[in-house]
């Protein structure tokens, strides 16, 4: 059984993606809780999003396929104007989000 959970919500008009477990790749294909990053953009656009939130706090690590996906989605959000903001990633994510340089390209916050 797959060791990662996508779960998407929205609270007073906040998206927000949960994700608990790890990315690799044998769970990378369901990290955006649809089929793919372009069928939650076309949701999220469907109801007006402005953002997409990707909760980290329980997220354990990132493979390159996982990183890839990101990457790709964040190239998709972009064009659409919807940013993707990085919450709570734990210190060993963080440190590989600022070697690969993701801290110039998303937004991360932090509890």
């Amino acid at each position: 059984m797959p060791n990662l959970i996508a779960d998407l919500s929205e609270e007073n008009g906040r998206w927000t993606l949960k994700l608990v477990g790890s990315i690799d790749s044998d769970t990378h294909h369901l990290m955006w809780s649809t089929e793919s990053s372009s069928a939650l953009l076309k949701k999220l656009q469907e109801v007006k999003a402005d953002s997409l939130w990707i909760d980290l706090s329980e997220t354990e690590r990132f493979d390159s396929q996982g990183l890839r996906l990101l990457l790709n989605a964040h190239k998709e959000f972009s064009r659409a104007d919807i940013p993707i903001i990085l919450r709570y990633p734990n210190p060993h994510l963080n440190r590989l989000f600022q070697i690969m340089q993701f801290d110039r390209i998303f937004t991360i916050e932090f509890e």
